[in-house]
C-alpha cells in the first residue's frame, strides 16, 4: 500500500511538472505582433437568462478596436427573462449586431444556427455573462494570420469578489485554464473553454460541427477541438496575446458552483480518447489516495512523517504551478483560499467525478 502511494504521488508530481514547463511554452511563444490582413469575423453569443449581466458584453463587443469587418450575432436560447429585449433595446443602432432566436434546444444548437447565419471567415465565441478587452478581436486576427492555424483557444479567469468562496473559485478555475494551455503547448490538446474560442468556419463545416455530440449539454468546445485536431493534427494554437483574456463572474452559490461542474466533467464519460479517460482516472486515483492520508496515518503511525512529506511536496508544486498561471491570468493570489483548496478540493474531486457519472444537474432551469 505504501509503495502504491508513493508511486501515485510521483506520477502525479511528474504530471504537474510536465504541466508547469507546458505552460511556460504556451505563455512564451512567439506570435506575430504585426498588424496584417484583416479577416472577416462573426462573432456568435449564444444566451440564456442572462438579462443581469449581457448588457455589458454588449457594450464590449460593440466597442473594439479592430478596423477589419465583422459582426455580432447573438442567439436567444429561448431564454424564461428579458435577455432577448436588454440585447435588441442595445444593438438597435448598431447594423453589425443582430439577435435571432435558436431553432432547437441547448447551447450546440444555438452556436450552429449562429453559425449557419454568419458571413465571416472567422467564427468567434464567448458566453453572455463574460467580459472582453477591446482589443480581444484584434489579438484573434493576429492569431490567424499562419494559415496552418484552424482553432485558437484563449484563456478565461475568474474575477473574484470579496468572498474566500469566490476566490477559491478564481483559483481552481485557473488550473484547468492552465492545463489545456499547457498541454496543448506539447501538441496534447486536452480542454478549453467555448467563453474564448475561435475557429474557421470551412472547418467547422468540413468536421460537421458537433454532429455526434448533440445529445451531451456540455462540451460545445472540447468535442469540436478534438475533431478539428483529428483532421488536422498540431493546428490547434494559444492564443497568449496581450488583451487576449476573457473574464467571468464566479458562481453565486454553492449550488450553483456544484451544478455548473457536475455539467462540465458530464462530458469525460463521453470521450473516446483512451488517453482523456486514463487521465481523469489518474487524477480520481490521486485525489483519493489524499483524502486517505490521515487514515493511512491512523492505520500505521509510524509512517506519519513519509505521509506528511508527501502531502508538503504536492502543496509546494501546485503552488508553483498555479501561481504561475494566476499571475499570467492577472488573477490576485489569495493564500487562505489556496491553503483551504488543499483540503476541500481532493474531496471536491471526488464528489463530482462520481457525481456526473449518476446526477443530472439541472442549469438554467434545464437537465
Amino acid at each position: 500500500m505504501t509503495f502504491a502511494l508513493i508511486v501515485v504521488f510521483v506520477l502525479y508530481g511528474l504530471l504537474v511538472l510536465f504541466l508547469y514547463i507546458g505552460w511556460g511554452k504556451a505563455i512564451a511563444r512567439k506570435q506575430n505582433d504585426l498588424y496584417s490582413d484583416y479577416h472577416t469575423m462573426s462573432v456568435i453569443v449564444p444566451v440564456r437568462n442572462e438579462e443581469s449581466v449581457v448588457g455589458a458584453l454588449v457594450t464590449d463587443l460593440i466597442g473594439q478596436n479592430y478596423q477589419g469587418e465583422f459582426e455580432i450575432i447573438f442567439v436567444d436560447d429561448h431564454s424564461e427573462d428579458s435577455t432577448p429585449m436588454v440585447i435588441q433595446d442595445a444593438i438597435k443602432t448598431f447594423t453589425f449586431c443582430s439577435i435571432v432566436r435558436s431553432p432547437g434546444s441547448g447551447k450546440k444548437s444555438a452556436i450552429t444556427a449562429g453559425i449557419q447565419k454568419a458571413k465571416g471567415e472567422i467564427i468567434v465565441t464567448t458566453d453572455g455573462d463574460c467580459r472582453v478587452s477591446e482589443n480581444w478581436l484584434q489579438t484573434i486576427n493576429l492569431s490567424f494570420i499562419n494559415d496552418s492555424v484552424k482553432m485558437l483557444t484563449g484563456a478565461v479567469k475568474i474575477e473574484p469578489d470579496k468572498s474566500v468562496f469566490s476566490k477559491m473559485q478564481s483559483i481552481e478555475f485557473s488550473s484547468l485554464i492552465g492545463s489545456g494551455a499547457a498541454t496543448l503547448a506539447f501538441g496534447i490538446p486536452t480542454m478549453c473553454n467555448g467563453a474564448n474560442l475561435a475557429f474557421r468556419k470551412n472547418v467547422f463545416e468540413e468536421v460537421e460541427g458537433y454532429k455526434g455530440n448533440e445529445a451531451v449539454a456540455s462540451g460545445d468546445d472540447e468535442f469540436l477541438m478534438r475533431k478539428v485536431a483529428a483532421r488536422y493534427p498540431k493546428s490547434i494554437m494559444f492564443n497568449n496575446l496581450w488583451g487576449s483574456i476573457v473574464a467571468t463572474e464566479s458562481s453565486k452559490s454553492l449550488m450553483q458552483f456544484l451544478a455548473q461542474r457536475l455539467r462540465w466533467a458530464g462530458k469525460w464519460k463521453h470521450h473516446h480518447d483512451l488517453s482523456t479517460k486514463l487521465l481523469g482516472l489518474f487524477i480520481f486515483i490521486f485525489h483519493t489516495s489524499v483524502v486517505s492520508l490521515p487514515f493511512l496515518y491512523y492505520l500505521n503511525p509510524p509512517a506519519g512523517d513519509m505521509l506528511l512529506a508527501l502531502f508538503i511536496s504536492k502543496v509546494i508544486l501546485e503552488y508553483l504551478l498555479l501561481n504561475r498561471i494566476t499571475s499570467w491570468l492577472g488573477v490576485r493570489w489569495d493564500w487562505l483560499s489556496f491553503i483551504l483548496l488543499q483540503f476541500l478540493y481532493p474531496v471536491y474531486a471526488m464528489i463530482i467525478g462520481l457525481g456526473s457519472l449518476f446526477i443530472s444537474p439541472v442549469w438554467k432551469g434545464r437537465k
